[in-house]
C-alpha cells in the first residue's frame, strides 16, 4: 500500500498523486487530505493522519523529496522483522540542486552530515534516525507513545531514535543510500532551514552542539593565516586542512555513498565549511524558527510553541 498525505486541500502535490492512480489502478494507492494538527509539528500531524488509513503491520516512511532505488522495500523490509530493532534508517544524497545555495546544502549533506553521523555511529551508535527514511512496525511504534510523543518537537528523528533506544530497542543504520531533490533556494532561505535545524540539535543536545566548534577546522585555519600575516608554517597549515576536509568529503560522500553532485562540486566544500560555520555560530543563542511560513518558538525538552509574529530570525 502507498499512502500520501497532504495537510492542505490546495496542496500542488494532489494533482501528481491523482495521475499516479490513474496510471497504476492496479495498485493500492491512498491520498489523505486531512488538516488535523495533532501538535505543533506538522510533519508529525501529517504522519499521524496518514497512519490511520495504513491497513498493514510494516511502516517506511519517507519525505516528499525522496528517491529510492527499484528493489527498496526488498531490502529495508526484512530489517525491520527483527524483533530487536525498533527502527531502521539509512543515509542520503543529494540528487538534483538547482541553484548555488542548493548545490552547497546539497553537498552538506554528505560531506558535512554524514560523517558527523559515522563518528556518532562509531563513538557511541546510532540513537537517532534520519528522517528521509524511517521504517518501524506499527506495534513498536505504539510502544513508545505514536506519534503523539513526538507532536511538539522540533527535532522529531532525533527524538524518535531516542524514544526507541530508552525502550530497549536498536536503531540499525543501513547499507542504503536513498536521493533527495533539492529546490532552487536563496541564501537567505537555506539560512533560515540551517539554523532551524541547528537550533534542534542545540535544544536536544545542548553540549554536542557546542562540541562542534571543533569541527570547523577549515574556518579556524582560514582565521589563523588572517591574523598570523600569512606565515609560511600558518600558509602550509590552512593548506593542510584544506586537503584533509576535501579528502575526507571525497572519501565519505563521493567514493561510499556515491554523491555524483559533491563530485562535480567538491571545490565548494570550503564555502559549504564557511556558510556552516556562521549558520554554528547563529544557532548559538536565539529560540526562535521559522518552517513551512509558520513561526515557533523552541521551549523545554527542543519543544515547538507556535510564535504570531517570528521577529528578526535568525
Amino acid at each position: 500500500q502507498l499512502v500520501f498525505g497532504v495537510m492542505d486541500p490546495h496542496d500542488s502535490s494532489i494533482a501528481v498523486i491523482r495521475r499516479l492512480e490513474a496510471h497504476f489502478p492496479a495498485l493500492d494507492i491512498e491520498l489523505v487530505i486531512d488538516a488535523t494538527t495533532l501538535g505543533t509539528n506538522p510533519k508529525i500531524s501529517n504522519l499521524r493522519n496518514m497512519l490511520a488509513h495504513a491497513r498493514h503491520r510494516t511502516l517506511v516512511m519517507l519525505d516528499s523529496d525522496i528517491r529510492v532505488a527499484p528493489g527498496f522495500l526488498r531490502r529495508v523490509v526484512p530489517e525491520i522483522q527483527d524483533e530487536g530493532v525498533g527502527l531502521v534508517t539509512c543515509f542520503y544524497r543529494g540528487a538534483e540542486a538547482s541553484g548555488l545555495a542548493a548545490k552547497v546544502e546539497a553537498i552538506g549533506i554528505t560531506a558535512e552530515f554524514a560523517p558527523g553521523v559515522l563518528v556518532a555511529w562509531l563513538t557511541e551508535g546510532i540513537s537517532f534516525a534520519l528522517g528521509a527514511v524511517v521504517g518501524t512496525t506499527r506495534e513498536r511504534l505504539e510502544a513508545i507513545g505514536g506519534f503523539e510523543a513526538l507532536a511538539d518537537h522540533l527535532a522529531d528523528d532525533y527524538v524518535l531514535g531516542q524514544l526507541f533506544r530508552k525502550a530497549g530497542y536498536d536503531v540499525r543504520l543501513l547499507p542504503e543510500v536513498v536521493e533527495t531533490v533539492l529546490p532552487r533556494v536563496s541564501f537567505p532561505e537555506l539560512l533560515h532551514h540551517q539554523v532551524r535545524w541547528n537550533r534542534g540539535i542545540r535544544a536536544c543536545r545542548p553540549w554536542g552542539h557546542a562540541g562542534l566548534i571543533f569541527t570547523h577546522a577549515t574556518v579556524m585555519a582560514l582565521a589563523a593565516w588572517a591574523f598570523s600575516g600569512g606565515s609560511l608554517p600558518i600558509i602550509l597549515l590552512l593548506g593542510g586542512v584544506v586537503a584533509v576536509r576535501l579528502w575526507t568529503g571525497w572519501v565519505v560522500g563521493v567514493r561510499y555513498l556515491g554523491d555524483e553532485l559533491l563530485a562535480r562540486h567538491l571545490f565548494l566544500l570550503p564555502l559549504r565549511d564557511a556558510f556552516s560555520f556562521l549558520v554554528w555560530c547563529l544557532s548559538l543563542g536565539g529560540r526562535r524558527v521559522q518552517w513551512r511560513g509558520r513561526c515557533y518558538l523552541i521551549v523545554d525538552g527542543g519543544r515547538m510553541a507556535e510564535e504570531p509574529s517570528c521577529g528578526a530570525i535568525p
